[in-house]
């Protein structure tokens, strides 16, 4: 087994096990709004793909107050120290070189390539993709760093109409988007049209809570990011059949975002999934950790898109 592929099945198995026991509400955030997204504590960028939902489920385990993270090198170079016992938190990093079919050699830095032949470079070169793994520490496993915005005044949090919030996410998404439209037709059944680029979704009446009912939109809303003229990602674009891998793969993406969406926004659907449902999804990615991978990075993508 390559390196790669040892990381793959260490992300699925984590996944695996965080929705035996948490079941579809281990994809939700940490806590919701933007400052809730884990950062580098020293570069202050927020993780992406994947490591948004290992790192949001550390946080809930642990019950963590702020999602930043550091190194040991960066908490000994600011002047601290990692806590006696605490363990840590492992974070994955794609990187990319080239393999000179010239040279038979491994170039790590773009610069060196031969981009003045341009034809020649296309042959010559292999784009070769690796993931690596780093170990970080919660700002709160340690001990002479400052939180950021810690020294800042408690806001006390008001109570939001969820649906103006979801409202105003949807609203935008539309002005954005000209072509595509949103109905909601008399059939009880939430689908995407690829084809017409539509939406429907039965009426909020329909659904036992409104929050539900933003969650069945998000997940279609999802969906609908995949046109070729937006993401343009091969899970919606390549599906042949109702139900074969391609189309496992995009709910997947789907259902993943929604969740996200939902928590980010606050809001608290009514889940219906029961464990037969998230045992299906557990038996479907056992054996296919890419595929889960896969689906959290196109996830957080989708999320981004919608927010625009």
């Amino acid at each position: 087994m390559s390196k790669t592929d040892f990381i793959y099945d260490k992300i699925n198995d984590e996944v695996i096990e965080g929705l035996k026991k948490d079941g579809l509400e281990w994809f939700k955030p940490f806590g919701e709004g933007e400052q809730m997204y884990p950062i580098n504590y020293v570069s202050k960028r927020k993780y992406n793909g994947f490591n948004i939902f290992l790192l949001n489920a550390k946080m809930r385990e642990k019950g963590y107050e702020y999602n930043q993270w550091l190194s040991f090198k960066a908490v000994t170079e600011n002047n601290g120290k990692v806590k006696k016992g605490e363990k840590s938190t492992e974070v994955y990093l794609w990187s990319m070189s080239w393999f000179d079919e010239k040279t038979k050699k491994f170039i790590k830095d773009s610069r060196e390539l031969n981009i003045n032949e341009k034809f020649e470079s296309k042959l010559r070169y292999k784009k070769i993709f690796s993931i690596k793994y780093y170990r970080v520490f919660n700002v709160e496993q340690c001990e002479g760093i400052i939180p950021i915005g810690s020294d800042e005044p408690k806001v006390e949090k008001t109570e939001n109409n969820p649906i103006e919030v979801a409202e105003s996410v949807v609203k935008r998404y539309l002005e954005n988007e000209p072509k595509f439209k949103i109905v909601h037709a008399e059939s009880g059944r939430a689908y995407y049209n690829v084809m017409r680029d539509f939406v429907n979704v039965p009426k909020i009446e329909g659904f036992t809570d409104s929050d539900s009912y933003y969650k069945v939109l998000f997940h279609e809303l999802a969906h609908s990011t995949g046109h070729e003229d937006r993401l343009n990602r091969k899970s919606l674009t390549e599906v042949m059949n109702w139900g074969d891998e391609t189309y496992a793969k995009e709910e997947l993406v789907a259902e993943i975002s929604s969740m996200y969406m939902v928590g980010l926004l606050g809001l608290e659907p009514h889940m219906t999934n029961s464990q037969a449902y998230i045992q299906g999804w557990c038996k479907h990615l056992k054996d296919k950790p890419k595929e889960c991978v896969f689906a959290m990075q196109q996830a957080t993508k989708v999320v981004d898109y919608l927010q625009r």
